[in-house]
């Protein structure tokens, strides 16, 4: 019987269960335990979303850790994980798409200003608003790994004219790829909209700041569904009250969930989403994820194994 830890912050034992049988499709004899009961010390792998990263100390016979998605800051921010141990991130067309989904719904209620529309409604007033010229707008995606080349290039399919900027050079085809700090704030210069979808690591935390915001132009759109971290909040409620950032739609936050006193609250052009951009979804997941567990225990190098010095 495979034995494996599972912890998923502010879920619940129902969400344990679904992982469970689905992961039994692949792996009949697997058995998810909480990664806090007593059971957990007999595992060897463990499935994790923000876990408290001192209980997999305790943890005498891991071999292996799997991040519940894209990310894994969640664990390597305490930097206690021995390297010898494997993490595992999740790659799957399913959160891709349902990403490219978000984004898009997002861009195309800028576009077409449906807020606007939404609060007319209320008042029973009926009459075109102004709508932008989906021709003349240029949208920055800044990352695109598995996830962000699909949104850019779906974005590129609508007939959008898409920049996309990466860490190293990549090519995207009908999408305009830039890489490097110099070209980052070039970008950040000429487009209108701003997808954040960055991995967080020590360099691209905070990097949406004053600095950032100033140099982009006045009435720009930004959307982040990266993470929180990314973004130095005081500096982005700055700008979205003065109008310099006309809209901004965030599904990530510096804390989760999103504290019931915080300003983006009170903020008109500050649209809330409670971090369900691209969920894992483990019925198009659990296939890697017993491959993976499988790789652990044999000793095997899983795939999506992430590179450390990376952070990704």
């Amino acid at each position: 019987m495979a034995i494996v830890g599972f912890f998923s912050k502010n879920s619940t034992i129902k969400l344990q269960n679904e992982w469970e049988k689905r992961l039994r499709i692949y792996l009949p004899s697997i058995n998810l335990v909480p990664l806090l009961s007593e059971h957990a010390e007999q595992v060897t792998t463990a499935l994790l979303w923000k876990p408290p990263i001192e209980r997999l100390k305790d943890l005498k016979n891991l071999k292996g850790l799997i991040s519940l998605g894209q990310g894994v800051d969640h664990i390597l921010k305490s930097n206690s994980i021995p390297t010898y141990i494997p993490i595992v991130r999740i790659v799957d067309p399913y959160m891709a798409k349902s990403m490219s989904h978000w984004v898009i719904l997002s861009i195309l209620n800028f576009v077409r200003d449906t807020y606007g529309y939404y609060e007319q409604e209320k008042l029973k007033k009926y009459e075109p608003r102004k709508e932008l010229n989906f021709l003349s707008l240029k949208i920055g995606v800044y990352g695109v790994g598995a996830i962000g080349s699909v949104v850019a290039k779906d974005l590129y399919n609508l007939g959008f004219k898409v920049e996309a900027w990466s860490r190293t050079k990549k090519e995207i085809q009908g999408v305009n790829c830039h890489y490097g700090e110099n070209s980052f704030e070039q970008l950040i210069k000429k487009c209108d909209i701003h997808v954040c979808l960055l991995p967080l690591t020590q360099s691209t935390t905070n990097i949406f700041n004053k600095l950032i915001f100033a140099n982009m132009k006045y009435g720009s759109c930004f959307i982040n569904a990266g993470r929180g971290d990314h973004v130095v909040e005081d500096d982005l409620i700055e700008n979205c009250k003065s109008g310099h950032i006309s809209s901004a739609i965030l599904d990530v936050y510096r804390d989760e969930p999103l504290p019931k006193d915080h300003k983006f609250w009170e903020i008109k052009n500050i649209r809330i989403w409670p971090h369900v951009a691209a969920e894992t979804n483990p019925e198009t997941a659990a296939k890697q994820i017993a491959n993976a567990i499988n790789c652990i225990n044999k000793g095997e190098l899983p795939p999506n194994t992430i590179d450390r010095n990376l952070g990704y």
